[in-house]
């Protein structure tokens, strides 16, 4: 009770009576990139895109390790933390991306221009550089699609250009479970080149028993300045030495003892290892005031050991790269602005799979994967008028996935298919007045299965490629309202999303995953994302997302009418923030976690959540360029037990991946310019 008079507190504060005062220029915290692949007002975008920026990500004052420490802030955005840094977050946009039970399907994903997401669909967010990030970008809805398959959503991390002179900041964090993180950071900068250096270690012993873990991240920028051309050259790594994976829990376990690990984690030592190395480069070349060109080449490298729970061992070596080339114009059709870009993304995912019975043995399985991607694009954007503009875009995406087997003792698992998809998309803008307008939007979707999800025919069963999983494709609709009248912001949207074939798991057992096509289902839903601060010291936020999603069709395993797992009904966060000075600010939040099934007969499920969190930061001058900043969070206050995620429809009913109870940290950082 108390935690829902609080959420209805801030419902309360965040919609006061809206002045009329024009907010005059877009400050830069509204320019944003990933609509439009150029910087603009994220108010006149025809789509649901919001933007966190480098000072709430400061703020916030968590780890900086997990984009669920500040995803949550985004309305639509459900990343569910598994407290089991073995497998990835579960990152869901809309419900795209819900089903996933290892890294992130249904979502793309970028770091500083280059994709994190493999020409598969397949992502994997562990190497992105939080503690250097100056922004991330959400964007939603029927857009989406202009980045190619698997784009339910767009998720774009850029991490901070270099600054004139010489900084170096060093930070240590602690916190609850012996969880443990330490930051060094280097920049140095002068007009036309810049390096920014950002290398962090993170520990824990985990909330979980079996749930130990350690990551070593390394971010380097670099910007050269030449003439007409701006080069960016980024290199990022991760190594994570080993994750202990506690796996699911059934609810007698989960009513036992949350903290346990799940049935034979400890027995098979059940665990994953990681090391990665990309790189890339951003060439922006501008012929003159209207033209351009970029060029986005890419290559990395990503290796993952895996024992699950039988005891299987899984070798993955993972090589890939690609590029994408742009071509940028601004000319006037009939006497209006017009913006055009197109393009051609190319890439390639070369992988080898090995598996073992258990440790020590013999190969049982050897295969030679690849997926590889060629898609053309063409977006316009067209002022009009005063009061209208239009977002257009084509795209033509083309992806091969096959499989050879390398070994036939039992059997030729080999196979292969193209998928294949021109998708469009169109928004209007509609302009009431300088500070209101309306907007609609409408995207056609189209996501291919993984090279993961087309690995098993069934489990548990031999390794067999899935010549029977189709590209799921999908209709989406969206008509929204933005306003900006002084201190306040409003976003609001409704959206709908028909989709074909929607991609969903047939069956987990055994750390292994079969998926299968739904027929037909359905989402709709309302998000709503209001700021508003009341004065210099007080200011409030609120993001609020409701949806319904649902088969409309059954077969054998699926039931028409029963909803999507992993997919909470309602999720709201509500912020207030009391700023005593310059140096001092501290802040609660409120979270409210909606209940979602965990199996598609809709047979087991969560509660609900209600959390309260608490932060307060502190900044201080020691001049001569010095300068500390100490703060502190406490996650949870009130100890609430509830699910943090699920395994959908896991074979032994092991479902449940419990959040962790009241958690705090405390962290200090020291930076020097110069």
């Amino acid at each position: 009770m108390t935690q829902a008079l609080l959420g209805a507190g801030l419902l309360g504060m965040a919609l006061p009576a809206l002045s009329q005062t024009s907010p005059g220029n877009a400050p830069l915290d509204d320019l944003v990139v990933t609509a439009t692949r150029e910087a603009k007002d994220a108010f006149d975008i025809p789509a649901s895109i919001d933007k966190i920026n480098q000072d709430t990500l400061n703020s916030a004052g968590g780890f900086q390790v997990n984009l669920s420490e500040t995803g949550y802030r985004v309305p639509g955005l459900v990343i569910n933390n598994r407290n089991n840094f073995a497998q990835d977050l579960q990152i869901s946009i809309r419900g795209f991306g819900a089903r996933s039970t290892s890294g992130v399907r249904g979502v793309r994903l970028f770091s500083d221009g280059i994709p994190a997401t493999m020409p598969d669909g397949s992502g994997q967010i562990s190497h992105f550089s939080l503690s250097s990030a100056e922004s991330i970008e959400v964007l939603r809805g029927p857009f989406s699609s202009l980045y190619g398959n698997s784009s339910g959503g767009v998720i774009n991390i850029t991490t901070r250009d270099p600054e004139p002179g010489q900084r170096l900041e060093a930070g240590l964090v602690f916190g609850s479970d012996h969880a443990r993180k330490s930051t060094l950071q280097f920049n140095t900068g002068s007009e036309n080149f810049g390096w920014v250096l950002d290398a962090s270690q993170f520990e824990t012993n985990g909330y979980r028993d079996h749930s130990q873990a350690r990551r070593d991240n390394i971010n380097s920028k670099m910007v050269f300045k030449l003439d007409s051309t701006k080069v960016t050259w980024v290199v990022n790594a991760v190594d994570i030495p080993e994750a202990q994976d506690p796996l699911g829990l059934t609810a007698a376990q989960l009513a036992s003892n949350r903290r346990q690990a799940g049935t034979n984690a400890v027995a098979s030592n059940s665990r994953k290892s990681v090391q990665q190395m990309q790189t890339g480069l951003v060439i922006d070349h501008s012929f003159n005031a209207d033209t351009g060109l970029v060029f986005t080449p890419y290559s990395g490298e990503r290796q993952i050991r895996q024992v699950v729970a039988s005891g299987t061992v899984i070798d993955l070596n993972n090589d890939f790269y690609g590029a994408d080339l742009r071509l940028r114009h601004r000319f006037a059709l009939l006497g209006a602005p017009l913006l055009l870009n197109t393009g051609l993304t190319a890439g390639v995912l070369e992988q080898t799979r090995q598996g073992q019975s258990a440790e020590n043995q013999p190969i049982n399985r050897y295969e030679q994967n690849s997926a590889r991607q060629l898609d053309q694009y063409v977006q316009a954007e067209w002022l009009f008028n005063e009061q209208w503009s239009l977002l257009a875009g084509l795209r033509n995406s083309s992806i091969d996935i096959e499989s050879k087997d390398q070994f036939l003792t039992n059997g030729d698992g080999s196979g292969a298919k193209d998928y294949g998809k021109v998708t469009t998309n169109l928004g209007v803008n509609y302009y009431l007045s300088p500070t209101q307008n309306l907007y609609a939007a409408y995207g056609q979707g189209f996501e291919t299965p993984t090279l993961l999800e087309t690995a098993y025919q069934n489990v548990p069963g031999a390794p067999n490629f899935n010549p029977n999983l189709n590209a799921s494709e999908s209709q989406q609709y969206e008509v929204g309202y933005k306003a900006r009248h002084g201190s306040t912001k409003v976003n609001a949207a409704l959206y709908a999303v028909d989709t074909r074939d929607e991609i969903v798991v047939k069956s987990a057992a055994a750390g292994l995953t079969s998926f299968q096509n739904a027929g037909r289902t359905w989402r709709q839903g309302v998000e709503l994302g209001l700021q508003h601060r009341f004065n210099a010291q007080w200011a409030s936020a609120l993001a609020a997302n409701w949806i319904t999603a649902e088969y409309k069709s059954s077969n054998t395993a699926l039931t028409a009418g029963n909803a999507l797992p992993s997919i909470p009904k309602q999720s709201l966060f509500g912020e207030l923030t009391y700023q005593a000075s310059e140096q001092l600010e501290t802040a609660v939040e409120y979270r409210h976690i909606g209940r979602m099934y965990a199996n598609d007969a809709n047979t087991a499920q969560t509660d609900a959540a209600d959390l309260l969190n608490w932060r307060i930061t502190h900044n201080q001058s020691l001049g001569d360029g010095w300068r500390l900043r100490t703060y502190a969070r406490v996650d949870n206050v009130l100890a609430q037990r509830y699910v943090g995620s699920v395994i959908v429809n896991q074979a032994q009913q092991q479902f449940y991946e419990p959040a962790a109870e009241r958690q705090v940290l405390v962290g200090v950082s020291v930076t020097h310019r110069w």
